[in-house]
């Protein structure tokens, strides 16, 4: 029996073209956010990250019916700062269900800048550099 997840994109992967070319297939995708936690830019980065921190909320995309393989090629093609954890994040019913989350954690705060990121920013100036390290396999 193949298990199936619940992913959160925040970022870049809110790109249906991006989660593609990393996953190798598409999934269903709907509206949602995550309370709790801030989205930053990254030093030097054209991605962001997340933060722990009260009061703040997080739009995104949460995915569904992502197997184990396209799983791991997330792990893969995300940076060896963030971790992965499952958290509840605010589907477009607006119930709460569990899903994986790439955020950064404390002992890498250092790394986020304090400037919000915008995703029609990334689609307008890094989105095509940013594939082509995608097809190249990241």
């Amino acid at each position: 029996m193949s298990q199936f997840f619940k992913v959160f994109a925040y970022g870049t992967l809110q790109i249906p073209e991006v989660m593609r070319a990393v996953t190798g297939g598409e999934s269903p995708a709907e509206p949602a956010r995550l309370e709790g936690y801030a989205r930053y830019g990254l030093a030097g980065r054209s991605f962001p990250g997340l933060r722990l921190q009260p009061g703040a909320v997080t739009d995104g995309l949460l995915y569904s019916g992502i197997d184990a393989a396209a799983l791991r090629r997330l792990d893969e093609f995300e940076d060896d700062f963030y971790r992965r954890e499952t958290l509840g994040v605010i589907n477009a019913s607006g119930d709460t269900v569990a899903a994986e989350v790439y955020v950064v954690p404390p002992e890498h705060y250092g790394l986020l800048i304090e400037q919000p990121w915008d995703l029609e920013e990334f689609r307008r100036t890094g989105l095509g550099a940013f594939m082509g390290r995608c097809r190249a396999g990241w």
